[in-house]
């Protein structure tokens, strides 16, 4: 087993089953048994960017990426795999913007509300502004472990 702190160090690939350009969230910057906390820099090449920033309905993917992000991190940390998991839902999306601009600094922080591991877990995420540490965005997210998409059925 390893430390979980390590994980973070390893890069997003390492700890996410997504691969670029799908990898929407830029680095991981900390985590503990209960948070993990990522960042995003809204760029013009950001994914979803559309002018003067991207639409703020992309933070459900920010958060569900950290989820993910935090999920590959304690696999790894107990010697296992990055496994896949699915978004099954979103509780009150709140926005306080209608957009991300260009030029700004996201982080993002969810944390374990109810954690069955390997089943259903429901994950309180924040977005704050990286600089002011004002709110931008806030919601839960109902969550689940697969492992293995052929355990899915025709998928």
């Amino acid at each position: 087993m390893t430390d979980l702190k390590e994980q973070c160090a390893l890069g997003l690939e390492a700890l996410l089953p997504h691969r670029a350009p799908m990898v929407l969230i830029d680095r991981a910057l900390g985590m503990d048994g209960e948070w993990f906390e990522a960042e995003v820099d809204i760029s013009p090449a950001s994914p979803l960017c559309e002018g003067a920033g991207v639409p703020a309905y992309a933070g459900i993917e920010y958060m569900a990426q950290t989820v993910a992000a935090y999920a590959g991190a304690e696999g790894r940390a107990a010697g296992g795999l990055v496994q896949v998991g699915m978004l099954l839902g979103t509780r009150e999306y709140l926005s306080a913007v209608p957009l991300f601009r260009v030029g700004q600094r996201l982080r993002v922080r969810v944390r374990k509300a109810l954690y069955q591991p390997g089943g259903i877990s429901a994950m309180e995420c924040r977005i704050v502004d990286a600089v002011d540490g004002r709110e931008l965005a806030s919601a839960q997210l109902t969550v689940v472990q697969v492992g293995d998409l052929s355990q899915l059925g025709g998928w």
